[in-house]
């Protein structure tokens, strides 16, 4: 069949439909951004611990060096309900914790001496180090999850860092 005479003049061109419907970070954050300074402020405050060996090492894993994608789908999933900071704000900030937490182990599993441009804790302060610090930081942001005080997030979590940690034994298995 032939095309009717014209009928590429009809329909648009979607070569750069791609590229215009590109949203920066930014404009995703928009909504939550002020809320994400505030989680920046909670994962400084994790690491102000008595300890000062632990205190730089959380110092140096939870610098701002990401995207905090994950925070920023916490706050932003909020907007949905019921936007309450007490539970929103803990909540963001434990979902950062624990994905530098399996960051931390997969270098050290990995032997991984580099992340996003930077030594990781693994290479810097040796694999025992960095098993024990991403166990830490399992474990903060177990509780911080924990301060939700909601029974269904708590446990969701419990299996959700069951799920990553069975995952890596069996990788490690197979």
């Amino acid at each position: 069949r032939q095309k009717p005479v014209g009928w590429d003049k009809a329909i648009p061109d979607l070569s750069d439909a791609r590229e215009e419907r590109t949203l920066e970070l930014s404009a995703i954050y928009e909504p939550v951004q002020e809320d994400l300074d505030k989680v920046e402020d909670k994962l400084k405050s994790v690491s102000q611990v008595d300890f000062p060996y632990l205190s730089e090492l959380l110092n140096y894993s939870l610098q701002s060096n990401g995207k905090r994608i994950r925070p920023a789908l916490t706050l932003l999933s909020g907007k949905f309900y019921n936007y309450d900071l007490n539970y929103l704000l803990p909540m963001a900030t434990a979902a950062e914790v624990l994905h530098t937490a399996t960051l931390i182990h997969d270098d050290a599993i990995d032997n991984s001496p580099m992340r996003r441009g930077r030594p990781t804790v693994y290479k810097l302060w040796g694999e025992e180090q960095a098993i024990l610090l991403g166990d830490y930081l399992f474990a903060e942001a177990g509780a911080l999850t924990a301060t939700t005080q909601n029974l269904r997030v708590i446990k969701l979590f419990a299996d959700t860092l069951k799920a990553i940690s069975s995952g890596e034994l069996n990788q490690a298995f197979n």
